[in-house]
C-alpha cells in the first residue's frame, strides 16, 4: 500500500488501483476574542472592578474623626468619564505615596459603592464612588498619551453650563481663550480674612464668553502669568468650578486647578478656530 498526497487529498493505493481517498481539511486557527477591559461606565455598586484610569485630581488627606483619615480623588477613564474615589484609614498610608495626580494606573479589585457624601457627587456626575480597600492593588503605566486616556474630560460649553447646573451644585470643567484679566482685588471672608481675586473673561468658539472669578492661591500662585496671558491670548483650562447663577459667572473652588496653554489637541483646535474667526475672512 502506498500513500500519495495530491492537492490536499491523501490517496491510499494498492498497486496501481485506487483503494479509497480522504480529503484533508485545511487547519484554521481558532479566533479568540480578548475580554473587554471595563470602564467607569460599567461600574455598579457592591462589586469589585479592575480597570485602567488616570488620577485626574488628587486632594490632600484629611482627618474627619478621631483616629480616622480619608483621601479623596477623581478618576478618569479612556472615555473621559469621571468618578470620585476614596481611600480610608490605613490604606491612605499605603496608597497616598503611590498615587500621583495626572498619572495613569491599572487598578485591580477596587470596590464600588453608592455615593454617600454630596461632595463626591459634586466631583463627578455619577451616583457611585470607587473605594480602594485592603485587597486593591495598582501598577503605574508610563508614557500614556491623551489618545489612550485623555488628560481632561469633555469640557462644558459655556452656553450649557447653566442648564447643566440648574438643580445641582456639580462642579464643571471649561476651556477658553483669555480675552481680559482684571487687576487683583480683594474680598473679606466670613472670618474676616482678606482673599485676593481676579476677574477673567474667557471666550469659547462662536464668540461665547463667560466670566471666571479666580480666588486665593490660584491668584497669588500665578501673579506674573495672569499679568501677561491677556496679551498672549492664552488658552486656559479651569476645573472643578462652581457656577453662580446670580451673576452667571464661574468661580474657582478649593478643589480647582488652572492650566495655561495645555499641550492638548482640543486647546490647539480652539486657538486655531478663534484666531480664524477674529481675523475675519481672507482678503480677495
Amino acid at each position: 500500500m502506498h500513500f500519495l498526497l495530491h492537492k490536499g487529498i491523501i490517496c491510499f493505493t494498492c498497486d496501481a488501483h485506487l483503494f479509497f481517498q480522504v480529503r484533508m481539511r485545511p487547519l484554521k486557527r481558532k479566533r479568540v476574542e480578548a475580554p473587554r477591559i471595563p470602564t467607569l461606565e460599567d461600574v455598579h455598586p457592591y462589586t469589585t472592578w479592575s480597570m485602567c484610569v488616570r488620577v485626574y485630581h488628587k486632594f490632600h488627606a484629611e482627618r474627619f474623626a478621631v483616629g480616622r483619615k480619608r483621601l479623596s480623588m477623581v478618576l478618569l477613564d479612556e472615555k473621559g468619564k469621571k468618578m470620585a474615589a476614596v481611600i480610608y484609614d490605613d490604606e491612605v498610608d499605603r496608597f497616598e505615596p503611590l498615587l500621583v495626580e495626572g498619572r495613569v494606573y491599572y487598578v485591580w479589585r477596587m470596590s464600588a459603592e453608592p455615593v454617600m457624601r454630596n461632595q463626591d457627587y459634586m466631583f463627578a456626575d455619577s451616583h457611585f464612588v470607587c473605594r480602594f480597600t485592603s485587597v486593591t492593588a495598582l501598577n503605574e503605566i508610563r508614557n500614556v498619551n491623551e489618545q489612550f486616556i485623555p488628560l481632561f474630560p469633555p469640557f462644558m460649553p459655556f452656553d450649557k453650563v447653566w442648564q447643566f447646573t440648574l438643580d445641582n451644585d456639580m462642579y464643571v470643567d471649561v476651556i477658553g481663550m483669555v480675552m481680559y484679566v482684571s487687576s487683583m482685588g480683594h474680598k473679606y471672608s466670613f472670618y474676616n480674612r482678606k482673599i485676593p481675586l481676579r476677574n477673567i473673561v474667557l471666550m469659547h468658539s462662536s464668540y461665547n464668553i463667560v466670566k471666571l472669578v479666580v480666588w486665593d492661591k490660584l491668584v497669588t500662585g500665578n501673579l506674573s502669568t495672569w499679568e501677561k496671558i491677556a496679551e498672549d491670548r492664552a488658552i486656559v483650562v479651569a476645573t472643578m468650578l462652581n457656577a453662580k447663577r446670580d451673576d452667571r459667572s464661574l468661580h474657582t473652588t478649593d478643589f480647582s486647578r488652572v492650566y495655561f496653554d495645555p499641550d492638548i489637541a482640543v486647546a490647539h483646535e480652539l486657538r486655531r478656530r478663534i484666531n480664524n474667526e477674529l481675523s475675519g475672512p481672507p482678503s480677495p
